[in-house]
């Protein structure tokens, strides 16, 4: 293949593996590897949570450089273990580029939970996690159902491409209206078991986990800004639930006396 050919590759390698939710060092990697086996032992990586840029340099000095921005990330560590295995597979076979960029497309294409799975998933996680929390078996069937409509509400904002920090901002906000309504209407007994559990679906814990991942690594921008993330989410999720709590809760009380 020709080195702009192993440039756009390569890269289109590591933007899916980074816009999945993989590591830096592991997106560096996967890139530093793939030229080196193709021939280029001088590639130059540079990656960050929103950005990735490649410099290839061949033995006549002759270097093209190519970069990506990542718009949006999600986590999909199935994609992450697949896209690493077609790693390990190009650097033993030397594809040519055609076949190494249809399989990047097929894993992009490939299947993923069903719509009723994530519902189903919402709604159990808020379910256990209120018994875990000390709820009763009452509270745990209505996290469940409330899990659901939680999860309606932010695939109805995602589908508006709403920003995640206002996501967040609502799906706190509903969280503690409706676990209210529903102790209040007699279908659960503790309001803030069922808060505590519902807002679970919605708690940072991987992308806090990564930022600390990434400054176990020494990649100390993308910690930085995977832990700022982190913070904004965490601080969306309580603006939401404050703000529920503080204004809207006691505006529904007046109106149901």
């Amino acid at each position: 293949m020709e080195m702009k050919e192993i440039l756009a590759a390569s890269t289109a390698l590591g933007f899916d593996i980074l816009s999945h939710g993989a590591e830096t060092y592991r997106v560096e990697e996967s890139i530093t590897r793939m030229c080196a086996a193709y021939g280029y032992q001088n590639t130059d990586v540079f990656v960050i949570p929103s950005s990735i840029v490649v410099t290839i340099t061949d033995d006549t000095g002759a270097y093209l450089t190519r970069t990506r921005r990542i718009l949006s990330r999600d986590t999909d560590l199935d994609k992450v273990d697949k896209l690493n295995a077609l790693c390990r597979q190009i650097c033993e076979q030397i594809p040519e580029y055609g076949e190494i960029m249809a399989r990047l497309q097929e894993i992009e294409q490939g299947p993923v939970y069903s719509m009723p799975m994530q519902y189903f998933g919402f709604g159990m996680i808020s379910a256990f996690f209120t018994l875990f929390y000390g709820g009763v078996l009452v509270d745990a069937a209505a996290a469940f159902v409330l899990g659901v409509l939680l999860k309606v509400v932010i695939h109805q904002l995602e589908k508006l491409e709403a920003s995640s920090f206002f996501v967040n901002i609502v799906g706190g906000a509903f969280t503690a209206c409706g676990c209210y309504l529903a102790v209040k209407a007699g279908f659960a007994l503790s309001q803030d078991k069922m808060i505590i559990g519902m807002l679970m679906n919605l708690v940072p814990g991987i992308a806090l986990t990564n930022a600390m991942r990434e400054f176990i690594a020494a990649d100390l921008i993308s910690g930085m800004i995977k832990f700022a993330e982190a913070v904004v989410t965490a601080i969306g999720i309580a603006i939401g639930v404050v703000v529920s709590l503080a204004i809207f809760t006691p505006f529904l009380e007046v109106l149901l006396v």
